[in-house]
């Protein structure tokens, strides 16, 4: 597995937990926590795509 398919895979997993982490908060009922998971998590997942993209123009 290359670096660029690596990242790729860091980001999904790290996206997934954020997702566990915000489900769980939602059913607690802490909804500052899930609101704090959703925005991370969409730009953890938007940045790591775009890195995914264009990993050849920028290594």
């Amino acid at each position: 597995m290359d670096t660029r398919h690596a990242v790729l895979v860091l980001v999904l997993v790290l996206t997934a937990v954020m997702t566990i982490r915000g489900i769980v908060a939602a059913a607690s009922g802490d909804i500052g926590t899930v609101g704090r998971q959703v925005v991370v998590g969409a730009l953890l997942l938007v940045f790591g795509i775009g890195l995914y993209r264009r990993w050849t123009h920028l290594g």
